[in-house]
């Protein structure tokens, strides 16, 4: 039995002094010894002292203290500030590195992405040409916590555009970065939404990627479509994607088009579905542009606004040739609001390609009276448009009848009331004539 326990506590002797060779090496007291040394000299920041015993400790028990990797960082970056030798200095900043990697290496800190972080502002503040080095570096750190600062998210994707524009990553590389940078500035600004320097940092790294040509519309669809695939739920990457398509004129895209459907349903509003009216329009799908507009029109509480919807797609009507729409358009907006003198101007426009009704002069050009009424009112309306009303009254009062024709067809003097009838036109008004 004793036998036994004598075994027994040989071998938990053997087994510390083991363990203590391996943190302390194979002269212990020595490793203390420079310890103490070397944190004495530090302490007074009397780093030339300091760094003899500090070397010693690295070399022969390099796993003794996490501290004498903190205190090298000091150290090394003295030596290196002081050396004016290029190849020395080099090879001290590889020193400064190889500290990181060692500390990581014997310790496994906690810290363990705080560390590689650190160790990538280090590359890119004594190697700032070095962008393969600095991408690298800010990659592994971002790899090892996705919840990192932006900061190095930013400045991995700036590495990344200087790489791509020196040819040194490829396009698929380029974009991929993008793609993994973007995911996480937007899971990080989703969950503080109101932090202002993390939304600017989210928009440098989109900016990175929209400032190069991998940005052109058939790449940045085929980058974004896939992440709008996988969130189509996803409000904030739905605009994200939208509002991207749309720095780079993407907007007559179908992943466009999907977009802002998608953020309607997800966001509904009258000045959603009015947009979208307008982007089916310019595509030429009327029937979707009008089941949009109607939705806008139908929800749309604020009578200026309706009253403008009515308005715009009017005179989208009246462009291409359609002038009984833009009246009935015109018409709605008034009925909407009584104040919308823009809308009056439309109407007029609209009304004077309505001529050859009736079958004397008088008659013929008696739509002119109505024409010229609308621009009376639209400038009562809204002052701000009195000088184009007033340039419209001048051009179409030229089509009144003459004061002779007026008398000899039908017996009409100046100020008689007049009902004027022409296709989609019934209105009273008053005669006038040109002298």
């Amino acid at each position: 039995m004793m036998k036994n326990l004598g075994f027994t506590v040989f071998t938990i002797l053997a087994s510390m002094l083991s363990l203590n060779a391996q943190r302390y090496g194979t002269d212990s007291i020595q490793c203390i010894l420079n310890i103490q040394g070397y944190q004495t000299e530090y302490k007074s920041r009397n780093y030339d002292a300091a760094l003899p015993q500090w070397r010693e400790v690295l070399k022969n028990c390099p796993q003794a203290s996490q501290n004498a990797y903190l205190h090298g960082i000091t150290m090394m970056r003295y030596l290196i500030d002081k050396t004016a030798d290029p190849a020395l200095k080099e090879s001290r900043i590889d020193s400064l590195l190889a500290l990181y990697d060692k500390r990581i290496e014997y310790f496994n800190p906690k810290n363990r992405a705080e560390l590689l972080y650190n160790k990538a502002i280090e590359i890119q503040n004594y190697r700032p040409d070095n962008h393969k080095a600095i991408y690298e570096a800010y990659t592994v750190a971002i790899d090892e916590d996705k919840t990192i600062d932006l900061i190095a998210v930013a400045k991995a994707m700036l590495s990344a555009r200087e790489l791509y524009e020196k040819k040194e990553l490829s396009l698929e590389e380029f974009t991929d970065t993008y793609t993994r940078m973007a995911d996480i500035a937007e899971s990080q600004v989703k969950a503080t939404p109101d932090d202002t320097v993390r939304i600017a940092l989210k928009a440098a790294v989109e900016s990175a990627f929209l400032a190069t040509d991998a940005a052109d519309c058939e790449n940045l669809v085929k980058v974004l479509g896939a992440r709008f695939n996988a969130n189509k739920d996803d409000a904030e990457v739905v605009k994200m994607v939208i509002n991207l398509l749309s720095a780079k004129e993407c907007t007559d895209t179908e992943l466009y088009y999907e977009g802002v459907e998608a953020y309607n349903k997800l966001n509904p509003s009258p000045t959603a579905s009015y947009g979208l009216a307008r982007v089916y329009y310019s595509k030429g799908d009327r029937e979707k542009a009008m089941q949009f507009f109607k939705e806008a029109t139908d929800t749309e509480t604020d009578a200026e606004s309706k009253s403008k919807y009515f308005y715009e797609f009017g005179s989208l009507f009246l462009k291409e040739g359609n002038r009984n729409e833009a009246i009935t358009y015109a018409r709605r907006a008034i009925a909407a609001s009584q104040r919308n003198g823009r809308a009056y101007m439309l109407l007029g426009t609209a009304y004077a390609g309505l001529q050859g009704c009736g079958d004397d002069a008088v008659s013929k050009q008696a739509i002119f009276w109505v024409v010229v009424d609308q621009f009376v009112k639209a400038k009562q309306l809204d002052p701000s448009i009195a000088a184009e009303a007033n340039k419209s009254i001048n051009t179409y009062s030229q089509y009144f009848p003459t004061q002779a024709d007026a008398f000899m067809e039908q017996n009409l003097l100046d100020g008689a009331k007049y009902e004027v009838k022409c296709g989609p036109v019934h209105e009273w008004t008053i005669v006038r004539t040109k002298k």
